[in-house]
């Protein structure tokens, strides 16, 4: 996977071409909103968003119990709509202030 289909991903956004057949639970789910958001407040959106690949894939596994490659290329609509709802609670009563940020990416 490429950063910015990462970028895309976690964003809650679909991403054209080559999808992977698979699915997240909701816990899982849960865990890729959460991790994000963490590591949007700790950095800024615009820092985490510009991290090389291997840098996220380095801190997802170590910080998560997931591997990066469980993170879906292709989420399905439920998928896309539970992460950016969890995301943006997230980042909406933590810190506040990167969120027109986030919205803006």
């Amino acid at each position: 996977m490429n950063r910015s289909a990462l970028v895309l991903v976690l964003l809650g956004a679909l991403v054209p071409g080559v999808a992977r057949a698979n699915t997240t639970t909701r816990e899982q789910q849960s865990v890729i909103a959460r991790w994000t958001g963490e590591n949007i407040c700790k950095m800024g959106t615009e820092r985490f968003y510009s991290l090389p690949e291997e840098d996220v894939r380095s801190m997802f596994e170590r910080q998560t119990s997931m591997r990066y490659n469980d993170i879906p290329i292709n989420p399905s609509e439920s998928e896309r709509n539970r992460i950016t709802a969890q995301l943006t609670g997230y980042i909406t009563a933590v810190c506040p202030a990167e969120l027109e940020n986030y919205r803006k990416r």
